[in-house]
């Protein structure tokens, strides 16, 4: 039972954490500012913004922006946006293996439990009661293997949804934003 308690900690420990980073101000933090400044072409001034700031979106405008290799800049925003959106992920696919290890970890306790029963069953002679009420405290490992589960398969699929929707905003402001560099609208 200890190490399915633990796949329950571990599940809900990465869910506050995951909960707490994937803000929206901690991915796009106040992109409206941003793209207006880049429909003015003030790139100076979005340098400085993004020092400013420590939300993903900024990091990655502020790699990206002082990048001088004289590639395409929508490339070079990809390539960081890419090495950064690790940071989004990462932790998320834990849930899913508390998921699918603490059935195992039930199961496994079950089996270990019925080889007791049968153990003592033989060893008491064949007393039927020893089996009955060994049978239930067998199966409790598996009840909580599945109670455990369920929610941690819940809570990776919340998350990655949450991840998702967190690189879908970044993608877009990022769009947004390279569209006036290279040489979109601006705003006069």
């Amino acid at each position: 039972m200890y190490p399915i308690i633990l796949c329950s900690v571990v599940s809900f420990a990465v869910l506050f954490e995951r909960l707490f980073f994937l803000r929206k101000k901690n991915i796009v933090n106040n992109p409206e500012f941003l793209i207006h400044l880049a429909s003015k072409g003030s790139w100076d001034e979005i340098a400085g913004e993004v020092k400013k700031k420590n939300d993903i979106l900024s990091k990655i405008l502020d790699l990206a922006i002082a990048d001088t290799t004289g590639e395409d800049s929508a490339k070079v925003t990809e390539m960081y946006a890419k090495n950064v959106s690790s940071d989004i992920y990462r932790g998320i696919s834990i849930p899913g293996i508390m998921a699918t290890i603490s059935p195992l970890l039930g199961l496994l306790g079950t089996t270990l439990g019925m080889i007791k029963i049968f153990t003592r069953f033989t060893e008491a002679g064949g007393n039927p009661m020893i089996l009955a009420g060994g049978i239930w405290e067998a199966l409790i490992t598996t009840a909580a293997g599945l109670t455990v589960a369920i929610p941690s398969l819940i809570i990776y699929r919340y998350l990655n949804y949450r991840a998702d929707s967190g690189i879908a905003d970044l993608e877009f402001v990022l769009e947004r934003i390279f569209l006036y560099k290279s040489g979109g609208k601006k705003v006069s």
